[in-house]
């Protein structure tokens, strides 16, 4: 009995707060984008979650001589895969209350301290709060603003002396991840009773669950419209359904050409070159061979590398010990220390010798950059830890086939294989080292064929001939 109680009073509490019944649906509408339908006995609940890095994302305010008409009218005229109503405006003129803009022309009211601006640029993302004030700066290119501001730094903004947000409406909003990767469009239905809308303390929750860390509050009301693929998916409040409203956000979602406002982080790297490598990156290398080289990368990011900081390490997994590693090396999982500063877009080279294993085989090691004691590369802005590898083929000489060396190949061959010059061993053919950029700035070289018998004459007098130093292998 005390449980089928505490069962009744947990459902009342569910009820009253909006949240009974709830009921998920989670779809992948359009590349990049997710969309959450949430339905409960007391609300209505659409919300798209945009991952402002994928290709093909894209945002686009409604330029002045667009203002006036309905947001499924606005999406569907620039070919949208959806769209939301923007700002407060007046029925007089079709103005907005604070900024709004498309293609950098900005029109509409002021940045006055009751407004806060959405703003998109080329790789950048930002969101203000309502009372910073300011206007938008040179690089916003598409502009949408609302008021207020709900959320801020994670925490819920206090507005609750407000009654536009301690009422319940329906209600239209955006926000912005921490990291500026993720932006949401929500519509919370309103004015029904099925459809009770949301107080701005539930506004923040519900942004922040979805992932934002900031977010605002876009007029309300019967202008809270959100069209999707062709249809109005949400439930405008007004008596004759959708609302002719003045602004509107659209999303582009086509999944290919750039993302338009990815952020660009502080650390990136594009993989530019290798060289110095004998025979080029095309390494068939002799048991206990060094070899010195080096890697290029640009510096992508918006931070400057610096010098001894900045390190070439070993992947997948991250800082194991290489099984090439030399002594040179400041440990067996740092291939290389840069040694000068580089600034964004300059080109940063990593030299670094290695040493062929002992044993016959091939010998697979991925790569990375890494910030030492701040970032990895790949968690900040790329490359992958799986996209740079080199593989080593250590050959094995084996015994010749008889006839071939005599004894003097043979002795060679002895001598190798007792430590005199870490290079003996059995011969067989293998594949040569690769050192590839698998998103294609890479270079990737084709295998090596077994050496025809006649090598065996060459190979025998080279062993022969070579003292206690190390010699590669001629290719």
């Amino acid at each position: 009995m005390h449980r089928l109680l505490a069962l009744a009073l947990a459902t009342l509490v569910a009820v009253v707060s909006g949240t009974a019944l709830a009921a998920d649906s989670w779809s992948d509408p359009f590349p990049g984008v997710k969309r959450l339908h949430r339905q409960t006995s007391t609300q209505n609940i659409n919300a798209l979650v945009v991952d402002l890095c994928a290709p093909g994302v894209a945002l686009r305010g409604t330029a002045s001589a667009e203002r006036k008409k309905k947001t499924s009218t606005f999406g569907a005229s620039v070919g949208a895969q959806a769209a939301i109503n923007g700002d407060f405006f007046s029925y007089a003129d079709y103005s907005t209350n604070g900024p709004t803009a498309h293609a950098g022309q900005v029109w509409g009211g002021s940045d006055h301290t009751y407004v806060a601006p959405l703003a998109f640029g080329a790789a950048r993302a930002e969101i203000y709060p309502h009372e910073a004030g300011g206007g938008p700066e040179a690089w916003a290119k598409e502009v949408v603003s609302g008021h207020p501001t709900v959320l801020w730094g994670g925490a819920p903004r206090d507005n609750n002396g407000d009654p536009l947000c301690t009422n319940r409406h329906p209600r239209t909003a955006v926000g912005l991840s921490a990291d500026r990767k993720k932006l949401v469009m929500a519509v919370v239905d309103g004015r029904k009773p099925n459809r009770l809308g949301y107080t701005c303390d539930e506004l923040s929750a519900l942004l922040k669950e979805l992932g934002a860390a900031d977010g605002m509050n876009l007029d309300g009301g019967g202008s809270s419209t959100m069209w999707m693929g062709g249809n109005v998916i949400s439930y405008p409040s007004d008596a004759g359904g959708e609302r002719t409203v003045a602004n509107h956000l659209a999303l582009f979602a086509t999944g290919t050409g750039p993302a338009a406002h990815c952020p660009v982080p502080d650390y990136r790297a594009k993989f530019v070159g290798a060289g110095g490598w004998p025979g080029g990156t095309d390494m068939t290398l002799l048991p206990g061979q060094d070899v010195t080289g080096y890697l290029e990368f640009e510096n992508t990011g918006k931070a400057a590398w610096t010098a001894g900081v900045t390190k070439l390490g070993t992947s997948e997994p991250r800082d194991h010990a290489a099984a090439f590693a030399h002594p040179s090396w400041s440990g067996p999982n740092r291939l290389a220390v840069l040694s000068h500063d580089v600034a964004p877009g300059k080109v940063g080279r990593f030299d670094f010798t290695i040493r062929a294993p002992d044993e016959p085989g091939e010998y697979l090691e991925h790569m990375n950059l890494v910030r030492e004691g701040v970032t990895w590369f790949s968690d900040s802005g790329g490359p992958a830890d799986s996209v740079n590898w080199m593989k080593v083929t250590v050959e094995d000489l084996g015994e010749p086939p008889a006839g071939e060396l005599g004894g003097a190949a043979g002795s060679a061959g002895s001598a190798g294989s007792s430590g005199a010059g870490g290079t003996g061993g059995k011969h067989s053919g293998g594949q040569a080292t690769k050192i590839v950029d698998e998103g294609g700035d890479g270079c990737s070289v084709a295998a090596r064929r077994r050496a025809p018998p006649g090598l065996w004459l060459v190979l025998g007098g080279l062993l022969a001939g070579r003292r206690r130093g190390r010699r590669q292998l001629p290719i």
